[in-house]
């Protein structure tokens, strides 16, 4: 006779006998190492906004979903120090990313969508995550519930703010309990080492709030914290309605920030959102203009995705010379490249095998992350033995210090032979770039530029 739901119940079991907020050896030795994994995975990484964090009470987290695993991961790395996550409980079936997931301090958390039956442990879940607040671990629910790769925002749950209220009346002390809004802005949520961009918003005091309107019901209560919430996390965000003409609006938004060097996270996220604002506006006072513009950048768009052309490489204004330089810093740097990419191939390997298993690409950077954490780090420590065991320890040890970005440099190397690639097909390319030209100069007259 089977028992189909034995192996859950056990690890419930177990998940209900750990003390998940409690320190943990290997976790603590282990979170700097993880850390500077997760940073690695971005090619720029930047936070504003950390001194805005309370110390002073209980701190839930409160970031928007749309990278997948990557949003808890980038929340985990933001600081030092632990933090306790929860995340949708169908993730946690599979074992390894259940022993993963459990390591990193996440526990699961069903959904309406997973079943009356299922629903059944989220009280448990919500009371575990008010007991990790009374013990001020900061607490990282993200709201909406699942992720999507769109700058915009699904509804919010009712979690947070059950939890919120929840820890606001039992907080020892009459410390308060915050909602801190997280805005993460990814270059590109599909390709390993892009960059982001972490925005943390002023804190939602919500005990404060909670003092202040006596005359509320709970569900009232609730209602409020969400939308609170919600709007607090739009503001940390490039935020676009999710509409019919989101695609057209994006794909302006990227051509109005495009002169923007990639490397400025802070300034490319505040021309994304200027841009994002200017044309929402143009919707609004002009619908026939708006209309005739997002249909012409529908096209374009068509046109550049069927070339293969990406669209970093339609913003640069000397294109040809652009070309040149890349492909001369191609030639120069492959040497070092084909070593690199030699010595951090099996990781690489493992990497693609297993992200090219997984249907929602959001996934595969969390894969790719994982084969690097585990692969890599085990190559690093063959590699170092065979070096100290056959150079003298001086040239052994400068050899690995040079080994130790090698899988990272590796991908950036590949990933700017992907874009010189797209640079020439832009180059010889006339229809596309006088489209292109065409575009722009209605997009400046729409929007008043010069």
């Amino acid at each position: 006779m089977r028992f189909p739901y034995l192996s859950d119940l056990l690890y419930w079991q177990i998940m209900a006998e750990k003390i998940i907020y409690e320190d943990d050896f290997w976790y603590t030795t282990l979170r700097s190492v993880v850390d500077r994994y997760i940073k690695g995975s971005f090619r720029k990484w930047r936070i504003t906004g950390l001194e805005k964090i309370p110390t002073d009470g209980a701190v839930i987290l409160s970031p928007n979903h749309c990278d997948a695993l990557m949003d808890p991961l980038a929340v985990l790395a933001m600081t030092p120090g632990k933090k306790v996550f929860v995340a949708r409980a169908d993730v946690f079936r599979k074992p390894v990313f259940r022993k993963i997931l459990t390591f990193f301090k996440i526990m699961p958390i069903t959904r309406v969508r997973d079943g009356f039956r299922n629903v059944l442990d989220t009280n448990d879940t919500i009371e575990k995550s008010i007991e990790v607040l009374n013990n001020r671990v900061p607490f990282c629910i993200l709201p909406e519930g699942t992720h999507r790769s769109m700058h915009s925002l699904l509804p919010l749950g009712k979690g947070i703010s059950r939890i919120a209220l929840g820890a606001h009346r039992t907080m020892p002390d009459g410390a308060h309990v915050y909602i801190v809004p997280i805005g993460c802005e990814y270059g590109d949520y599909y390709r390993y080492r892009s960059t982001l961009m972490l925005t943390i918003g002023d804190p939602i005091d919500v005990s404060a709030w909670i003092e202040a309107h006596p005359e509320l019901r709970d569900p009232e209560m609730l209602s409020a914290i969400r939308t609170m919430t919600a709007e607090a996390m739009k503001q940390q965000i490039v935020w676009l309605p999710d509409d019919a003409d989101y695609e057209a609006m994006w794909e302006l938004a990227k051509l109005q920030s495009g002169q923007v060097p990639e490397c400025k996270l802070q300034e490319r996220m505040q021309a994304n959102r200027d841009a994002s604002a200017r044309l929402q506006r143009l919707r609004e006072e002009k619908p026939e203009q708006a209309k005739a513009l997002f249909e012409k950048v529908i096209r374009w768009m068509e046109a550049r995705r069927g070339a293969r052309v990406a669209l970093p490489v339609t913003t640069v204004r000397h294109p040809l010379l652009a070309a040149l330089w890349r492909t001369l810093k191609g030639l120069v740097t492959l040497p070092f490249a084909l070593v690199y990419a030699l010595l951090s191939s099996p990781a690489w390997g493992v990497g693609e095998k297993l992200a090219a298993g997984v249907e929602d690409r959001t996934f595969r950077n969390s894969f790719r992350l994982c084969a690097l954490l585990l692969v890599w780090t085990l190559l690093l420590i063959v590699y170092a033995v065979v070096l100290f065991c056959t150079l003298k320890w001086y040239w052994a040890l400068l050899a690995l210090v040079l080994l130790l970005p090698a899988p990272l440099l590796a991908y950036d190397w590949f990933e700017q032979m992907r874009r010189l690639a797209s640079a020439w097909r832009w180059c010889f390319n006339r229809k596309l770039r006088d489209l292109h030209a065409d575009l722009i100069k209605d997009l400046k007259s729409e929007l008043n530029e010069k």
